[in-house]
């Protein structure tokens, strides 16, 4: 008899606690969800002067706090990566650097959320 009046309440126990489980769950998801978005890659590619049908490709992602630039220079000329940066009071500044003839790596830049990226063949915008 006993086990018959403590079923109820301890089913109803656990679907309480279910109940309880199943935001925090979707909010861990859409939390992710965002972190997802706000992290998202951009890439871009210019051509090369020589050899013909080559090109230097750059990618970068959105951080909290700083840049990542990953870059693979297939061109034989040394090429310049420039972004752009906007502070709060809507000034900006640029951040640049040069990446030599066939070759590949990274360069992270102590700041966040490019604005503009450029890849130049001369150096213009520092």
């Amino acid at each position: 008899m006993r086990y018959s009046r403590l079923a109820p309440a301890a089913a109803g126990l656990c679907a309480a606690l279910a109940l309880l489980a199943v935001p925090s769950t979707a909010s861990a998801q859409s939390s992710h969800t965002a972190q997802a978005q706000a992290l998202s890659v951009h890439r871009k590619s210019a051509s090369c002067t020589s050899p013909r049908g080559q090109k230097i490709n750059i990618s970068w992602g959105d951080g909290n706090v700083s840049t990542t630039v990953y870059f693979n220079n297939h061109c034989n000329q040394k090429r310049w990566i420039e972004l752009k940066f906007v502070k709060q009071n809507h000034d900006f500044f640029w951040k640049c650097f040069s990446v030599n003839p066939r070759t590949s790596g990274k360069k992270k830049i102590g700041h966040s959320n490019p604005d503009q990226v450029v890849i130049t063949k001369k150096l213009t915008n520092c």
